[in-house]
């Protein structure tokens, strides 16, 4: 697994703290607990300002003081910005797929963070982006995956 580094999407964060109890909630603090343990998670301000965002309506029983102590609980995972960089190379991936544009701008912030896995259960599993040889990462559906089946490949 050395130099592996996994970029999280918001969905698996909010599946450890929104749905407690069940099995994706199970799986996704597994992949969390394991790329934490090895400092190969990663992601950024817009994935966190969307957990808020998800949390502030869709967690009633959660003050926004509550709500946002749950996301700072998230900052060793990286609070890493988007610039000009991050923007043009959004534009190269949504030219050559069909994601939407915010997810675009996340698949361009994880290759700039030198990712080589995107941890979604909302993109299509297996599909790999390249904008350059040295410029690729490939998406995983962590409910179709356990961490050691990708990371241990790295």
């Amino acid at each position: 697994m050395p130099g592996a580094r996994v970029f999280i999407d918001a969905n698996i964060f909010l599946y450890t703290i929104t749905d407690g109890s069940g099995a994706k909630s199970a799986l996704a603090k597994d992949w969390l607990r394991l790329l934490s343990n090895t400092d190969a998670g990663r992601t950024n301000l817009q994935v966190l300002n969307e957990v808020t965002n998800v949390l502030l309506r869709k967690r009633p029983d959660l003050t926004p003081v509550q709500t946002f102590s749950e996301v700072d609980q998230l900052q060793p995972f990286g609070t890493w910005t988007l610039g000009e960089g991050t923007v043009d190379r959004a534009r190269l991936i949504r030219v050559s797929t069909t994601y939407a544009w915010w997810d675009c701008l996340l698949l361009a912030s994880a290759i700039e963070l030198g990712c080589t896995h995107f941890l979604s259960e909302d993109m299509h599993d297996g599909h790999r982006i390249t904008l350059s040889p040295d410029q690729s990462l490939t998406l995983v559906n962590p409910f179709a995956h356990s961490p050691d089946e990708i990371l241990i490949q790295h």
